[in-house]
């Protein structure tokens, strides 16, 4: 039964020959139906976060026949990667329950958390949120490496290198992936921290060419990082992918999963959302071989993580997966308002108590103003994520629905139109890289309207 991943490559030649077209609506999409109705699997709008252990249990159990009736399409062979029952199941009794990250004092153990766990998760700070400019990166990388919870960071992406604007593929890229490992590491030697681990590799870097020619140790990365290995929504890979997995097994390096379920694409609504969100865990686990992994459900309109259905999806998922496998999973929330708005709180505390409460082995800051904006974000929100993920793990799902119901009347009105908010060197000095006083204030503002409504502060 043991596979090695020449095993499950061999999948992708030898599997159902089928067009994109017909795997999305032939396959997916009708077993999306068929599965959620066969499982009663059932959306409840009054509690964003469930606490019911049999519905989670139920949910991972329809996961699992979802992968082994949909499979995983790959797109350079159009054809179904198929996994049986016994070989999925194979798989999550042999997850690997642990990830080491990171060299030196800075070295820890990413592993996993169970629904209403008082155990502190993983804290990975930072994002990969593009940057104006190579001062602006080094001060977000450095902000978020003098965290003293701060386990991993994850680095910003370059635009442009010489003033030439990145594109996929080109000489650019590789300049700027290259670039943007050196800044990094220059960043957390400033901080003091040169062993923290970077486990958003590479964020300049959009092709598998780049990341595996900027990844070479001469250019500063080290196997004790972590590269993301993206899949193509909904359940599809490439020889991109598939290759970077193939490069960092052979080093003996770090893989992460990454996932996005959209709501309100190919797998509908929030039921659907949560049973591909959950497939999706299972799936890094079987077809890519993951150390850890990280998701981020969102909503396709809001382009967030956190409107309600969303929330449920996330909860549910999160639910389901912590408790029947063990894997290292960051779980991301997009988030729809800006920097230095009050939306912006509310909506990351909302996301970080559901998925911390539902056994999140780590929550990654919440990134504003949906991740598009340059220069989008500052290391406020990341200070302000660890302290309400301390606080969130002091939690228990039922008291964290009742604050999240509240957190939901103060922003779920505006979210198809959130505050933009500020960039970066709007609100923060960038010689300095402290931020001004106002924001300050905001922050301090806001800490104390969420402690009077039960997130419980230090």
């Amino acid at each position: 039964m043991h596979q090695n991943f020449l095993d499950i490559f061999k999948k992708a030649l030898d599997g159902p020959v089928m067009t994109e077209n017909d795997f999305e609506m032939k396959r997916f999409m009708p077993k999306v139906g068929e599965i959620t109705r066969k499982y009663g699997i059932k959306y409840d709008k009054d509690n964003p976060v469930p606490d019911d252990d049999r519905a989670a249990d139920n949910l991972f159990n329809a996961a699992v026949e979802f992968l082994k009736e949909v499979g995983v399409y790959c797109q350079d062979t159009n054809r179904v990667m198929e996994f049986s029952e016994e070989e999925i199941k194979y798989s999550i009794r042999n997850v690997k329950t642990e990830c080491k990250a990171g060299d030196g004092v800075e070295s820890g153990i990413f592993g996993p958390r169970k629904p209403d766990d008082n155990k502190l998760p993983w804290f990975h700070v930072g994002s990969g949120i593009v940057c104006s400019s190579k001062e602006i990166m080094y001060n977000l990388i450095e902000a978020y490496a003098s965290i003293k919870e701060a386990d991993s960071i994850s680095i910003s992406a370059l635009d442009s290198i010489r003033g030439i604007p990145v594109s996929v593929g080109s000489p650019a890229e590789l300049y700027a992936a290259i670039e943007g490992v050196k800044v990094g590491r220059d960043a957390l030697r400033r901080a003091g921290r040169p062993g923290l681990p970077i486990m958003n590799l590479i964020s300049t870097a959009a092709s598998a060419e780049t990341t595996i020619a900027a990844s070479v140790p001469q250019f500063g990365l080290r196997p004790s990082d972590g590269w993301l290995c993206g899949a193509i929504s909904e359940m599809k890979v490439d020889y991109g992918v598939l290759n970077k997995i193939a490069y960092l097994l052979n080093w003996g390096a770090n893989i992460g999963a990454e996932t996005s379920p959209i709501l309100g694409g190919y797998a509908g609504g929030p039921e659907g959302t949560a049973l591909v969100s959950a497939a999706y865990i299972i799936m890094g686990v079987v077809v890519m071989m993951a150390d850890y992994q990280l998701t981020f459900p969102f909503h396709f309109n809001f382009g967030c993580s956190t409107s309600r259905d969303v929330l449920w999806a996330v909860a549910s998922s999160c639910q389901a997966t912590s408790r029947n496998l063990p894997s290292p999973v960051i779980w991301l929330g997009y988030i729809g308002a800006g920097p230095n708005t009050r939306q912006y709180f509310y909506e990351s505390a909302a996301h970080i108590l559901t998925a911390v409460t539902s056994g999140a082995p780590s929550e990654q800051t919440p990134h504003p103003a949906k991740a598009v904006k340059v220069d989008g974000i500052t290391p406020m929100e990341a200070i302000f994520a660890v302290e309400t993920t301390k606080a969130a793990s002091k939690l228990n799902r039922h008291q964290a629905n009742e604050i999240v119901k509240k957190l939901l009347e103060k922003y779920e009105p505006n979210l198809s139109d959130p505050p933009e908010g500020n960039i970066y060197q709007e609100v923060y000095n960038i010689k300095t890289g402290k931020p001004n006083d106002e924001y300050i204030k905001l922050y301090d503002e806001v800490k104390e309207e969420l402690f009077k409504i039960g997130i419980p502060y230090e």
